[in-house]
Order: C-alpha cells, then structure tokens, then sequence
C-alpha cells in the first residue's frame, strides 16, 4: 500500500467523523490564533520605534503572556487530542480486525493528525493575522496613545508559530502510535465505552484534601503582611490545588459511599442510579471535575484582579499624587552634618531652606508660561520600629520582623498649618503632646507611648478631620502598604523638634546610615501639554542651578499616568487572553466529559428503558446526575475566591490597588458573569449528552 492510499484513508476517516474532529480542529485553531496575536503584538511593542512612557513594563507584561499562552495552546491541543483518539479506539479496533496491522493504523493516524494540523496550523494563522492587528489598536485604544505605531505582518511571528505547533502537533502522532502499540485489539473495541470498577473510599485521602485546603484557605486568610501574602500565595495555591484533587477523588467516594448507606436517601429509583452510576466511574469523572474547578478558580482570580486594577488607575494616581508635582529634598540636621564631615571629611549639603526652593520652582514655571496652584509643603521623618510592648517602639533591628514592624511617619505641624485653609488647621501642641493618626487604632487619645525612648502624649484625630490634608502628610511612596501593615502617622509642633528626634533615632541605632529628614513640596501645574512636559523634564536642572544640591526626586502625575496606564492596561489585556484561554480549556474539558460519558451511558440507559423504566424518568436521571455533579466545581470554585480575597487583596495593595469596595465589586460580577457562561456551557453540553443518550432532546 502507497502512500496515497493512507492519504486518502485519512481525508476519509476526517470526513466521516467531523463531528469528533472539528470539536478538536476548532479549539486548535483558536489557540493557535490567540498564540499568534499575543506574539505578534509582542513583536510590535518590543521592535517599534515609537517609544512611549511604560514600553519597557508593557513588553515584559507582553513577553509573559507569550510564554503563558503557549504552554496553554500546546496543553489544549494535547488534552483534546486525548479524547479525541480514545473516542476513535473502536474504529481502530476495527481496522486491526479487518487485516490492517498496527504499522499501517499508524500510517493512517500520521496522516491523519498531520491533515488536521496542518488545517489548524493555516486556519490559526490566517485568523490571528487577520484579528492582530484590530487587537493591536484595541491595546493601543486602551492605552490612550495617539502615536501612530505600524503594525505589520511578521515573517519571524509565523515562522516561530509554525515551528511550535507543528512540533506540538508531532508529539501527538507519537502519542497516538504509542498508545496504539500498547493495546492490544480487544482493548481497542472496548476502550470507548470502558467504565471504572466501583473504587474503594479512601477516607486517608479524603481528610488529606480537606487538610490541604483548610491549610490553603489558612494561609489566605491568616497572612496581614502584603509581602509575605506575595511570597505564600503560590503556597497557598499549591495546597488549595492539592485538596481539591483529593477531595474530588477521594472525598467524592466516600461521599457517594455515605449517602448509598442512607436508605432513606438512596432507595429511590432516581437517586439510586444516579449514585451507582456516579460511584462506577467517579475515579475518571473526578480528575475533569477538579481540573474545571482549579480552571474555574483561575479565570476568576485573571479577571477579577486585572479589571480592579485597570478600573482603579485612576484611584491609584489620586493616592500616589495628591498633587501633579512632587518633589522632595534631604535636609540633614545640623548634628547629622556635623557627623557627616567628621566621617567623610566632606561637608553635607545644607538644610532646606522652603522659601528658596519655591522662588525656584515658580521662576521655572514662568519660563515655561505655566500656572503653579495648591502648594503644599511638610517636613517628614519616617523610620520602621519593632513594637517591644504596648506603646513602647525601639529601633532594635535585630529583633524586628515583618509582623512586629510599625512604620512611623513623623511631620512637621508648623509647616501643615502653613499649608492649609485656617478653617483646617490643626491647634498647636506643646513637645510632648502631638497629634496622631494611627491606622489600627491601638494608640487612644491621651494614651502615653515612647519611641526610640522619647515619651509622648497622643492627641488623637477624630475620623471627620481625616480630609484630604492629612492623607497629604503620608509619604506617598508607602500609601498604599501602610494600609495593611500597623502606621503611625505623628505630628510633631515643628522643625526644630522633629530635627531633635532626627538625632536621638540616629544617636541611639548607632549607625554609619542617618536618620534622614525629607522635606516635600507638592504644587498643581496647568498650561500647554508640551511646555508641562519640560517644566517636569528640567525641573531637577533648575534646581541645580539655582545651588540647591540636595534634590531627593522630582516625580510628577503626568509621566506616572502614561506607565501606570501602560502596566495596567497591559496587564488586563494579557488577563483578557489567559482568562480567555483558561475558559475555552473548561469549556472543552466539559463538552468532552459530556460526550464521553454520553457514550458510556447510552448502553447502560438503553437497559434501563428495556426493564420498564420510561423516557421521562430516564431524562429524569440523567438531568438529577448532570445537576450534581456539573455545578460542584463552581461552587468549590467560588469557596476558592471567597477565601483567597483577603491575600489577593493584600497582593493587589502592593500594586497600588487599595480600593477594596473596587475589587469586592468586580470580583462579585465576575463570578456573576462567569456563573451565566457556565450555565450556558452547561445547557448546550446537556443537549448533546441527551442526544447521545436516547437520540433526541
């Protein structure tokens, strides 16, 4: 036999089972595609040269999801190709019977798989060209850039395309041989409709999966530090994975065993062939049911987390910049130079003086035409301490940990009320009293506490005076941490006494490293987009001509917004794709959970019908098993989200996102939404397992 005789075989077996190979064929295509587009956007981003504010997180953002979509599309296109053989193993088994030996099956399942590849391969690329570039513009949309960047066809996109998913698609004819040189002809003709035997009820696995996934819920709910949340999720993860796979194997079993020893339950004509025939391939049907769980689970977490943070970019560029413009400069005690000059034997920059560094900045502002408004200015110490007992914080750093830490944020009251509207002021205290803000609570008004050894008396803020001029006493490089760790925001009456305190941290922790006093100027610019740009561009030179040699940074909200916008609006983007992926994996892991068990089934119902049980109540059944066991994984999948809120939420904080209404709220609608999708996945699998079963809806 030539080789157009297996050629032609093969078009033959693909036409006459279309209904196995374009389920296969068609989620192929669609990997393939969404491959394509990610890496060609990749390409575009990281080769063009129009480069904008953000490009570098933008590519890296791009660069991940290429990787995490291809491992997604191969491992797609692997598992469907799975179900799709086991579906034909019958028909194999028939050529084997017929004469054909097992060299020449293979022959005809190379050309088999190699005639769809090579279809999945053309239709990927041709859709993936054909979308890119409109996906293209859409990112760009989003990110609000008005640059024009082309956007072409890339050979070496196609090429590297083409090289994966044929070598994808070369390991499945290998599988494919593999597996049919392990089964012997009879094992063909029955492997289709081949069940499990009833299995045994682990009851060590079963309370395994709910110790791992109280230990993953633990972790979740338990960690407060937004670091260590970073650092134990994928622990916590890995745990929650864990227990969900035993408790679908295992704790399934003796879930179905305990309910078949409830008579009262289980002798009921439905309830009894819904839990024997659940009980005789649980161990098959629970691995699909925990990975749709696990894939569930997931396509929340992408999409809940990357629409919070796409959504709450604007909140986030409220909290880090209160004001356009930002600027801060080191201003040492008159100690801390001394200490300088003696140690290094040069003499340190001098302190700050804020009516000179104004006059600086409003000169510069009129060379540029620009309007300055909402000046704000503070002095501010902020130091970590390790609390050693109730109201008691010393600078010990080799006891301190992440738990114990406070972070301390003394400022200056003299400069705040200068600040602000009179009606805003705060009343002058005396050296021991000062006002504080403290975030859990734990210091009352009039309540004692010392620092580093100094003793003060708390004169606590009231909730109503918390307005927007105090949020501008934090030091915004920590605002959106401190909301998870324990801050102490401080008050101290001026300069002079926060100077002092400056020197007693630096003379008690005994270090070549000082307590460094930062002084901050915060403003409103407005004018010309282009004369804004360089103001913000040469405000750090202007500085330094002007003498003033001791700038910290000049950051501002304009450049902030463009890479922000950029991170974020990449990162939901890549969301979008992987949660996309994740959802098609689900889908086609229940559309072939469905049709197989319809073909494992139809014998079993077929016999039921023939001993006097009706139509009705057949579909009775069948609707009573697909009901329980469909929506199972949804609803652990939900549990998942519901406990891993706190840590996520806490991750989300360390990437500025401190809204936790914002992301209560998309993640409660994605779960919504989600919630719908799957019931329609369910409606339509069901239909086609009714077909299956008894030939019509």
């Amino acid at each position: 036999m030539n080789k157009s005789f297996y050629l032609s075989l093969a078009k033959t077996n693909i036409k006459r089972n279309r209904n196995a190979f374009f389920p296969f064929a068609l989620s192929s295509a669609t990997m393939i595609a969404l491959f394509y587009m990610i890496d060609a956007i990749y390409g575009q981003v990281k080769n063009n040269d129009a480069n904008f504010y953000g490009q570098g997180s933008m590519e890296q953002i791009l660069s991940f999801g290429v990787i995490i979509c291809g491992i997604f599309a191969a491992g797609v296109i692997f598992y469907t190709n799975r179900f799709l053989i086991k579906q034909r193993s019958k028909e194999l088994g028939l050529y084997s019977i017929l004469g054909m030996e097992k060299r020449h099956i293979s022959k005809v399942l190379f050309f088999e798989t190699a005639v769809v590849g090579a279809i999945c391969i053309s239709a990927g690329l041709f859709f993936g060209i054909l979308f890119s570039k409109l996906m293209f513009l859409v990112l760009l949309k989003m990110m609000k850039l008005n640059a024009s960047i082309p956007f072409g066809i890339s050979a070496s996109v196609i090429l590297r395309s083409i090289l994966i998913f044929t070598a994808v698609f070369g390991i499945n004819i290998l599988q494919n041989i593999l597996r049919l040189s392990r089964m012997k002809t009879i094992d063909l003709l029955h492997d289709e409709s081949m069940g499990e035997q009833e299995p045994k009820a682990n009851w060590i696995f079963a309370a395994l999966g709910v110790i791992c996934l109280f230990i993953g819920y633990y972790i979740a709910v338990t960690t407060k530090n937004p670091i260590k949340a970073l650092n134990l999720f994928f622990i916590a993860v890995l745990f929650v994975m864990a227990g969900t796979h035993f408790l679908f194997l295992s704790g399934s079993i003796v879930l179905l065993k305990l309910l078949r020893k409830n008579k009262a339950f289980y002798y009921h004509k439905t309830h009894m062939i819904t839990v024997s025939g659940m009980m005789h391939r649980m161990k098959r049907n629970a691995a699909g049911l925990a990975n749709i769980c696990i894939l569930s689970a997931s396509v929340l977490v992408v999409i809940s987390s990357t629409i919070s943070l796409y959504v709450g970019i604007y909140d986030l560029l409220h909290n880090t910049y209160p004001r356009d413009v930002i600027v801060s400069f080191y201003s040492p005690t008159e100690a801390a130079r001394a200490a300088t000059l003696k140690q290094t034997g040069e003499e340190a920059p001098p302190t700050v003086d804020p009516e000179k560094i104004q006059d600086a900045v409003l000169e510069h502002a009129n060379q540029h035409n620009l309007t300055l408004s909402h000046f704000h200015q503070n002095f501010n110490l902020f130091t970590v301490v390790w609390e050693k007992e109730d109201h008691v914080y010393q600078e010990e750093r080799q006891g301190l940990t992440e738990d114990d830490s406070v972070m301390i944020n003394f400022c200056s009251l003299k400069e705040y009320n200068q600040s602000v509207d009179k009606r805003n002021q705060l009343e002058e205290t005396d050296g021991q009293t000062v006002w504080v803000l403290d975030n859990r609570g734990e210091i009352s008004n009039g309540d004692a506490f010392s620092i580093c050894g100094m003793k003060f008396f708390a004169k606590t803020l009231e909730k109503d005076q918390k307005d927007e001029d105090i949020q501008l006493l934090f030091t915004q490089d920590y605002t959106a941490i401190e909301m998870e760790y324990h801050s102490i925001q401080i008050l101290v009456p001026d300069k002079e006494a926060l100077d002092h305190i400056a020197d007693k941290i630096y003379k008690d922790i005994n270090e070549e490293t000082l307590a460094q006093i930062q002084y901050t100027f915060l403003f409103d610019v407005d004018g010309n987009t282009d004369d804004i740009d360089d103001f913000c561009g040469a405000l750090w030179e202007s500085f330094y001509h002007k003498g003033i040699t001791n700038t910290g940074s000049t950051r501002n909200i304009f450049d902030e917004k463009s890479f922000i916008e950029g991170l974020y609006t990449s990162l939901f983007f890549i969301g979008i794709f992987i949660a996309v992926m994740f959802l098609l994996t689900t889908v086609l892991i229940i559309y072939y959970k469905q049709i197989s068990e319809g073909y494992e089934d139809r014998a079993r119902f077929e016999i039921l019908q023939k001993v006097g049980m009706g139509q009705k109540e057949v579909k009775r059944v069948i609707k009573s098993q697909i009901v329980q066991v469909f929506f199972l994984p949804l609803i652990l999948a939900a549990s998942h989200i519901a406990f891993s809120f706190p840590m996520i939420r806490r991750i989300l904080a360390i990437m500025g996102l401190i809204n936790v209404n914002l992301y209560a709220v998309c993640t409660s609608l994605s779960i919504l939404v989600f919630a719908i999708v799957y019931g329609i996945v369910y409606y339509l699998t069901a239909r086609s397992y009714y077909r299956i079963v008894y030939g019509k809806h």
